[in-house]
């Protein structure tokens, strides 16, 4: 397997780190329909508002997670989207240990992304990129942001985005815009669409026009990672 450290563009790195850090939903619960005098008396215990500190809360919350996920870029130079499938795992760590993430792609082709230790690294089975974070202050700034998401650390957020809650009948949508270049300058917002205590889909729209929808099911929002579970999942074996 050949191995290299590269310094791709800002744009690829960050369409690569939102579908990996971004697609990590809080506690997924059942969403079920209610109708006729159930409605109303659901009406009389809903609950309150959504706002950015109780999303950031639910977040913070996750130990360990797995999901599968659906992709689907909208390029606007392509008349058909890309789509591509897998999997997601995100843990938390303790201590001295960072968290790490996994994102496997099955579908259309067998690929691996991970970030663990200071480096973002993809494999497919045949060569490994490594991106090393640390001598790339603007693609660490992208990283690092999502992760202060997942931790729910909301002053280290707000120093790179503005932060807003929408609520609607059908559920809260939290947007993440960026303040600054050279963030600004590629992505124009990022939007988290959820229901009560369910995460159902980002939508991440670039300068360009170009947008990434994320929809994820199966989601287990308290998992907890076996040793030999976690040796294969956080390897580059695609």
């Amino acid at each position: 397997m050949r191995s290299r450290l590269v310094v791709p563009p800002v744009t690829r790195v960050a369409g690569l780190a939102t579908a990996l850090l971004l697609s990590l939903p809080t506690t997924i619960l059942p969403v079920s329909s209610v109708a006729g005098p159930a409605r109303a008396h659901a009406q009389d215990h809903a609950p309150a508002p959504a706002t950015v500190d109780s999303i950031l809360a639910r977040m913070a919350r996750i130990p360990g997670l797995h999901c599968a996920y659906r992709e689907e870029k909208r390029i606007a130079l392509l008349s058909s989207p890309v789509l591509s499938e897998g999997t997601i795992d995100f843990v938390r760590g303790s201590g001295s240990a960072a968290p790490r993430m996994a994102r496997r792609t099955s579908r259309p082709s067998a690929q691996v992304v991970l970030i663990d230790q200071g480096e973002l690294r993809m494999s497919d089975g045949h060569t490994t990129t490594r991106i090393d974070l640390a001598s790339q202050p603007v693609v660490r700034s992208f990283v690092d942001s999502f992760l202060q998401l997942l931790v729910g650390d909301r002053a280290a957020l707000e120093r790179t985005y503005t932060l807003s809650v929408e609520n609607g009948a059908s559920g809260w949508t939290l947007v993440l815009r960026p303040r600054s270049a050279p963030l600004d300058t590629f992505v124009r917002e990022i939007r988290f669409e959820g229901q009560g205590d369910a995460l159902t889909r980002m939508v991440m729209t670039e300068v360009s026009g170009d947008v990434t929808t994320t929809t994820f099911s199966g989601v287990d929002a308290n998992h907890h990672f076996a040793s030999a579970e976690s040796a294969r999942i956080f390897s580059l074996t695609p």
